[in-house]
């Protein structure tokens, strides 16, 4: 009495498998009742579904939904309405992987990395706060620390940043409006704030009124983000140097005004009517809008504008 040999998609016609009889239309050996060779018919079978049919060359009659390891190029492929598709690389040293990394203060983060030859060339993540691998992270070698390539890690396609890896293309938009630069700050500073150059560190807050030193306002968003592996935005935040940003000003301002530091710290303000505006040294923007109210508040900028 026959068998019948059903697909797991039902539209797919089903095998009839005759007594005495095998069937090669897969590319297993489906075998018959009072076969010889039962054994090493469905033992063959089990080794090459466990190896997933490794060969340099594709199995004869796939189905799909099949799994080809092509032992070639190192590959494991899928078949699919008549076309084998690459899925993966298990072995070799050029892959995808999915890894939660630990960092300094041991929470773990999701990340995709991807492997080039053995070396991590970008990892992504969606942290929007940047962390720092901590020091039992390694690299492919198990030996060489994470950090020392990757020294902070936030939302995004992460850079390996050893000399031989950059970003190669064409840049077709982007999606904020300022260009930005990390700098060691003497505190912690929100986006907006007016910051000059001195301090124990590089950039400190402003805190008096028309200072030439003025340097920057510290980015909400950064178009276009210079110097990104000198720290964090808590120990180096960026700094718009040119370009629309957001910016803390205090007082009544009209759209076009010049700005320059107030005494509140981390403040700008609209120029006095008798500000000699020829010393364009205290001059920090130009402002975009108005604010009609007296206390701080927050109004786009342009940095850099006289």
């Amino acid at each position: 009495m026959p068998y019948t040999v059903n697909y797991s998609d039902t539209g797919t016609p089903s095998i009839i498998l005759n007594d005495g009889t095998t069937d090669t239309s897969t590319s297993l050996v489906l075998i018959g009742k009072n076969v010889t060779q039962f054994g090493e018919y469905l033992n063959e079978n089990l080794l090459h579904l466990l190896e997933n049919f490794a060969s340099g060359t594709e199995p004869s009659n796939p189905t799909d939904g099949q799994l080809w390891y092509n032992t070639t190029d190192s590959q494991l492929y899928l078949y699919d309405n008549g076309v084998w598709y690459p899925i993966g690389s298990p072995a070799g040293g050029s892959r995808t992987e999915v890894r939660q990394r630990e960092d300094t203060l041991g929470t773990l983060h999701w990340c995709i990395e991807h492997i080039v030859d053995d070396n991590i060339v970008t990892i992504t993540v969606d942290d929007t706060t940047a962390w720092t691998p901590a020091v039992t992270e390694y690299l492919e070698d198990g030996v060489t620390r994470l950090d020392t390539q990757f020294p902070t890690i936030q939302s995004g396609i992460n850079m390996n940043t050893t000399t031989n890896y950059k970003f190669r293309g064409t840049a077709t938009s982007a999606e904020y409006a300022d260009l930005a630069e990390r700098y060691a700050a003497d505190d912690v500073y929100a986006p907006g704030t007016v910051v000059c150059l001195g301090g124990t560190h590089e950039i400190t807050q402003s805190s008096s009124a028309l200072d030439t030193n003025v340097f920057g306002i510290v980015s909400t968003a950064p178009g276009f983000e210079m110097n990104s592996g000198a720290g964090s935005d808590e120990t180096h935040p960026y700094v718009a140097l040119a370009g629309r940003v957001p910016c803390k000003v205090v007082g009544k301002v009209k759209k076009g005004q010049r700005l320059v530091t107030s005494d509140i710290p981390g403040c700008a303000m609209c120029c006095a009517p008798t500000f000699d505006d020829s010393d364009y040294r205290v001059v920090i923007g130009r402002a975009l809008e108005d604010k009609d109210y007296d206390g701080d508040g927050i109004i786009e900028v342009v940095v850099g504008a006289k």
